[in-house]
């Protein structure tokens, strides 16, 4: 069984929260002779950021402000949409070469129609989705959902169509292209789904959803090593996100001194178990 993008690594609930700086996600090239601007329109904010840059300007506000919008598309990708609005939060006196309070408010629709999906009601999702066109500032997210809520109504060319939507305006979002190789699996076409994991997991080698996908698609393959092995990996990096979501939880009530607190705390789980272990086998 694959898992969709109900079971990704989102804000607050299972899996959205990947730690943003155990990402591995793959930077977009910026298309030469694409003006910042211009990209920005198109709402490839990775791509106008790095745009900037080549042009040497100087100025810190919009450097700044695209650097935000950059870390916003990435949140956006791993569903973590408390953090992306925080993310623009933060920003102190920001250059308006965006309209700020839509991203945010685009982004608190996003939100909710993602929490409709994680419950698994498609009709409440593509609701909540319709208060959004394509002018929203995060048209590829939009697609994907659509395209989650195209699974969930059985209709899987709708869901294909709105995947490959989602890739032609953003290239990065493994998201997308996970989903995408589930429609394929689903329709039988295997290799073609393993190109998709394989591409998703080049752009964020730590999607456990992909991991796991690839494995069931290697299976059906008969690749049975290669399944076990991805299978593993998808474990390991569920583990890793779980264990940074509990990390930032307990540093949200402990501060600064969570971390070193947690790890006191597993060591000393760790030394409780050894002491029951020995004490079992008669040694204590």
């Amino acid at each position: 069984m694959t898992r969709d993008e109900t079971e990704d690594h989102r804000s607050g609930a299972a899996p959205d929260h990947l730690d943003t700086g155990s990402l591995s996600t793959a930077a977009e090239p910026a298309q030469p002779g694409l003006d910042w601007r211009e990209l920005l329109a198109q709402r490839r904010f990775t791509a106008a950021r790095q745009a900037y840059f080549v042009t040497g300007e100087p100025e810190p506000r919009i450097k700044s402000a695209l650097a935000a919008l950059a870390d916003v598309e990435d949140l956006v990708h791993e569903r973590s949409f408390a953090k992306a609005i925080e993310r623009i939060e933060r920003l102190e006196a920001p250059a308006a070469i965006v309209p700020w309070d839509a991203l945010v408010a685009d982004l608190r629709v996003l939100e909710e129609a993602a929490k409709e999906l994680d419950k698994r009601d498609p009709d409440a999702a593509a609701a909540v989705l319709a208060r959004l066109d394509e002018s929203t500032w995060f048209p590829a997210e939009r697609h994907t959902q659509l395209g989650t809520v195209g699974i969930y109504d059985s209709e899987l060319a709708t869901a294909q169509e709105q995947f490959e939507a989602a890739i032609r305006i953003d290239p990065r979002h493994y998201r997308a292209l996970t989903n995408l190789g589930n429609v394929a699996l689903e329709q039988g076409r295997v290799d073609e789904a393993i190109e998709h994991y394989q591409a998703a997991l080049k752009l964020n080698e730590e999607f456990a959803n992909a991991h796991h996908n690839l494995g069931v698609a290697y299976r059906r393959k008969g690749h049975l090593n290669k399944s076990v092995k991805s299978l593993r990996r998808a474990q390991r990096s569920q583990q890793r996100h779980e264990a940074a979501v509990a990390r930032e939880s307990l540093g949200k009530w402990t501060g600064k001194s969570g971390s070193k607190y947690l790890k006191w705390l597993l060591w000393g789980a760790a030394a409780i178990g050894v002491y029951f272990i020995l004490k079992s086998a008669g040694y204590i």
